[in-house]
């Protein structure tokens, strides 16, 4: 179980599934992204990529956002977001997208732009590289929108993420034990 730590579900938990499937962002993380990107977050359209317990997502309803879109190709964690959404009576304000995120990618393009993306991909997967330099972000994310990542420099294949690449600046980054979190900020043209 994880709790959810601000607005107006703080203190509620949510199921986590159980093993090595997924790894949910740390409490201490989750409170720290969202207090530095709390005015982005009332009204805003959200993607949370590689959602596992979906606790990025809650966490941004909980403090204001409109919608979030999930994506989630594991069905056991699927039905555990839907247990979840449930649970904290917000189904009405999520969509989730139950395919491989090589596939996703097309679909989330044709429902933006959102405000703000969140990702919390595998660590050792290599999608750091594939979001920040592959995603067509002139079409996903709204001018002046956040895209925030959390990697891991011990176990991701990168040491590194760029400091500018089209259409997205990095604003933030900041290390939390083994996990990394890195905000970018769409610019305009």
């Amino acid at each position: 179980m994880l709790r959810l730590t601000g607005g107006e579900f703080r203190g509620r938990l949510i199921q986590a599934p159980k093993g090595l499937q997924t790894r949910p962002s740390q409490a201490k993380l989750r409170q720290a992204l969202f207090n530095s990107i709390q005015v982005s977050v009332p009204d805003a359209q959200v993607a949370d990529l590689f959602a596992g317990s979906g606790s990025l997502g809650f966490e941004a309803l909980s403090r204001g956002a409109a919608f979030v879109t999930y994506v989630e190709s594991a069905a056991s964690v699927v039905k555990m977001l839907e247990i979840n959404a449930a649970e904290l009576e917000v189904r009405d304000r999520i969509q989730i997208i139950k395919e491989p995120m090589e596939r996703a990618l097309k679909k989330i393009e044709s429902l933006g732009p959102f405000d703000l993306i969140l990702a919390d991909p595998p660590y050792a997967a290599g999608w750091e590289e594939k979001l920040v330099y592959e995603t067509n972000w002139e079409t996903l994310l709204r001018p002046g929108g956040l895209f925030c990542l959390e990697w891991g420099v011990q176990k991701s294949q990168v040491k590194e993420l760029p400091e500018k690449v089209p259409f997205l600046v990095k604003v933030r980054e900041k290390n939390y034990g083994d996990s990394v979190l890195t905000t970018y900020l769409r610019e305009s043209e």
